[in-house]
């Protein structure tokens, strides 16, 4: 779906603040791109996401840098059902508004629901043993969330094998 509102939302860069296409960025400065916009791999335009852990998705980096961004142009919307990731989106124009430390991207992620934490786990983020106690304190009552940062975090390949997990697995058949 195509539209000209203006987005707010995040975008991830690798370490030297560029995209996966080798383009340099810099906080507050606007971007456009001429031609068709399409999301995707093969699409033209430049990706954000309104969930900051959707943005992981998009870069491969192993510290990537995360803004607040504006988008604003031609926007395409797009929704990935199958994987579970929506409101993104691919502009003709954006700004980079902020730069966000590590510090602002964690506890952005401490506020959200247990479902965006477990999605923010699933990326990959290398997290601090001080970021790893932060989580598990925020969410100590959810046993999903446990599951999520045994086997994300400690790499506890049995963590999802366990019996309180087998058993809600047998009430969905």
């Amino acid at each position: 779906m195509k539209t000209d509102k203006i987005i707010n939302g995040y975008k991830a860069f690798r370490n030297d603040m560029s995209n996966n296409y080798g383009m340099k960025f810099e906080e507050g400065k606007s971007y456009h791109i001429d031609g068709d916009i399409q999301f995707g791999v093969k699409g033209n335009g430049f990706h954000l996401c309104e969930n900051i852990e959707d943005t992981f998705r998009y870069i491969n980096d192993d510290n990537p840098i995360i803004a607040k961004v504006t988008a604003f142009g031609e926007i395409v919307e797009s929704f990935d059902n199958y994987n579970g990731y929506y409101d993104m989106y691919s502009a003709s124009d954006i700004t980079i508004d902020h730069i966000m430390s590590r510090e602002e991207v964690i506890n952005e992620i401490l506020k959200k629901s247990e479902m965006s934490a477990c999605r923010f786990i699933i990326t990959g983020y290398k997290l601090t043993d001080i970021e790893v106690k932060l989580f598990e304190e925020r969410y100590k009552e959810s046993k999903t969330f446990r599951k999520f940062i045994d086997y994300y975090v400690y790499n506890d390949e049995h963590a999802f094998e366990r019996e309180e997990y087998s058993t809600l697995k047998k009430g969905r058949k």
